[in-house]
């Protein structure tokens, strides 16, 4: 896994740092009021890590490794549309521009902040759902394809969205899934997608939409329930979450086999070992 992964152990409010080979590196408290760590993406350099909760519909950023909150977005337990509300927030990633991208789902918008979690800019209308050009439906991830164009996965239309940062819409794929999670490039430049659905499916598409590869296993061990984020490896391996199964996978995309698994399938918990809901991970870098 690269130099490790970082995952965003949704159900007991941590983040969970894994070793390169799986070694379990440390484990991460979040401070309130965080409740659900739906996602987690690392700033360049690692100090800092991002972290969305839509259950108190707020944004923040924690210093890493020692969890302490530095700033919040959101006003906890109030979801809306004003000044400093979010709607379902989800995913704040760091752009190469030095901005952070986050997709406000129920408020169909993207929002982008500077690094120290300044609002900049609205892509988008606020409360205005539609798959058309200046405009997104429940966009529920925003991901850097480049300096200047996000990838943009639409809940209603099942679309990958390819956008600058003034809100335009450059291009519109409609994906093979029930509903899409996150747009991943990954190192060889094609796109990871994730069909949060059970059972649920990775695929991988070029930039142009294509379908190249599709990992929806059926067996009753290797079914995907509820998968989140996946991300590929240096090496050609995918790295992925299947949250409602409780686990993180690595997956061989030639051979369609596990051939690393952290989390007991289908067993939440907290102790070493285990995972409750993970919901996100990023790459140690």
């Amino acid at each position: 896994m690269d130099k490790g992964v970082v995952i965003a152990d949704a159900g007991n409010r941590r983040l969970v740092e894994l070793a390169g080979e799986g070694r379990l590196v440390r484990v991460i408290p979040l401070p309130r009021p965080f409740r659900y760590t739906d996602d987690v993406f690392l700033a360049p350099g690692g100090s800092v890590a991002y972290i969305t909760d839509p259950e108190v519909d707020v944004v923040g950023a924690v210093g890493y490794p020692a969890g302490r909150l530095l700033w919040l977005y959101g006003r906890p337990g109030h979801p809306g549309a004003g000044p400093g509300q979010l709607n379902n927030p989800d995913d704040l990633v760091p752009l190469p521009s030095g901005l952070l991208a986050l997709a406000d789902i129920r408020n169909c918008r993207i929002l982008l902040f500077s690094r120290e979690g300044q609002l900049q800019k609205v892509l988008g209308r606020t409360g205005v759902c539609r798959n058309a050009d200046g405009f997104f439906n429940k966009p529920n991830g925003a991901f850097p394809l480049g300096k200047d164009r996000l990838l943009v996965t639409e809940i209603a239309g099942h679309d990958l969205a390819v956008v600058d940062l003034q809100g335009h819409r450059l291009a519109t794929f409609s994906l093979p899934v029930h509903y899409p999670s996150d747009a991943n490039l990954t190192p060889w430049g094609t796109v990871l997608v994730v069909d949060w659905w059970s059972p649920g499916a990775v695929v991988e598409v070029d930039l142009k939409g294509h379908l190249l590869w599709r990992y929806a296993p059926e067996g009753k061990e290797e079914h995907l329930n509820h998968p989140s984020v996946a991300l590929g490896l240096r090496n050609g391996l995918v790295v992925l979450t299947d949250d409602w199964r409780h686990r993180v996978l690595v997956v061989d995309r030639k051979e369609n086999r596990v051939v690393f698994q952290y989390g007991r399938t289908d067993t939440p918990g907290s102790d070493p070992g285990f995972l409750r809901y993970p919901d996100g991970l990023d790459l140690i870098r």
